[in-house]
């Protein structure tokens, strides 16, 4: 099959899946864009990773829900039940904290509780991978398996067919050599500074903040990213962001932009498609206006195109997001998150010993 090759390099580089391990794969019902006879639907495609995980000799169990869902909400209780140890739900019944860890008002002492629960069972998963057509990586359910060092995890959100025939095809090798060193100069940052299209300029504060590294390579106990990987990148400073920056398309970079004050997104300009969701999910979430990520992208086999997933990866590009960051070192814990790609940008790094320039006018300055 034609997406056999980069299914093989997913199990064998990716997520390193070993016999014996028990591998949970979680799939919605969104359809793809674009499709096969084949593969019609992200459920075939889990399907598919099943059987070749199977012939590897690896556990494997498939979890379906709707789709439909805004990016950063959690998956329903159902596909808790099948991922999770057994008794999982039963126990969140028995302590009234159902609710509270779907809608993410659960407190940091009952999220403890239940990292405890979910680090003592002995038919926990090895492996998560996530295929959807919204984000769950913010979520509880991804966190709970990861920041116990029970599982490690993979999230695919915006998944398309076409990925296992282009951007998952990378040299991983390189990907994980510019994530890494992208993350190193986030880290030493004290501030960022964003030129985008149109003359537009962004600054904010990066200090005591840590840059992550997003590989493609998922191999250890607690490690988490998403796939395709090819990015470093770090939550920002709340409540320091101000002033605009573009985010139009690839063939327009400064049609549509946003004003930023006091580390929130105040004002969208330029009529894009996305506008009215926005006001919609900042009616319903306040806290979602944060400026909650800042990233890098290092994928040389990533393409401009429709899924977030692949384009937030585009060696030379930048991206930032607003909502959720509290599970990547940012205060902030609100069912949405939402990634915006600036194309031909230059960000400026500030520090003790310097400015560094890591992105020039589109093109990454490390390797």
């Amino acid at each position: 099959m034609r997406y056999d090759q980069a299914i093989d390099s997913l199990l064998e580089t990716n997520l390193a899946c070993k016999p014996g391990e028990r591998l949970a794969i979680v799939t919605d019902t969104a359809p793809f864009t674009t499709s096969d006879s084949l593969i019609p639907a992200r459920v075939a495609l889990a399907e598919r990773i099943a059987e070749m995980a199977g012939e590897r000799s690896v556990d494997t169990l498939v979890a379906t829900y709707p789709g439909g869902q805004e990016s950063g909400a959690e998956p329903p209780i159902n596909v808790f039940q099948a991922v999770y140890p057994t008794g999982f739900t039963e126990y969140l019944e028995e302590t009234n904290l159902r609710a509270p860890l779907l809608d993410k008002s659960v407190t940091p002492g009952d999220l403890a509780k239940l990292e405890k629960y979910v680090s003592a069972a002995s038919d926990a998963i090895d492996v998560l991978l996530v295929l959807s057509g919204s984000s769950i990586s913010h979520t509880n359910f991804r966190r709970l398996l990861t920041r116990t060092g029970v599982a490690r995890a993979a999230t695919m959100p915006g998944v398309e067919l076409e990925m296992f025939a282009g951007v998952m095809t990378a040299n991983w090798q390189l990907v994980e050599r510019r994530s890494q060193a992208a993350a190193e100069a986030l880290t030493t940052a004290e501030s960022a500074v964003v030129h985008s299209a149109g003359g537009r300029v962004l600054r904010f504060s990066l200090a005591g903040r840590d840059g992550i590294a997003d590989t493609g390579i998922i191999n250890s106990a607690g490690q988490f990213g998403n796939l395709p990987g090819g990015e470093g990148f770090i939550a920002p400073i709340e409540g320091t962001a101000e002033g605009q920056l573009s985010v139009g398309p690839p063939d327009e970079p400064g049609k549509w932009w946003f004003q930023f004050e006091r580390g929130n997104l105040v004002s969208v300009h330029g009529d894009p498609p996305f506008a009215q969701t926005l006001d919609e999910v900042f009616a319903a979430h306040p806290l979602a206006r944060n400026l909650a990520e800042l990233g890098v992208g290092t994928n040389e086999k990533a393409k401009p195109c429709d899924s977030v997933l692949e384009a937030e990866k585009i060696l030379g590009t930048i991206h930032l997001a607003v909502g959720d960051n509290a599970g990547f070192g940012g205060n902030v814990s609100v069912p949405y998150h939402q990634d915006f790609i600036v194309y031909q940008p230059t960000l400026v790094l500030h520090s003790s010993s310097g400015e560094q320039r890591l992105v020039d006018a589109g093109n990454l300055t490390v390797d």
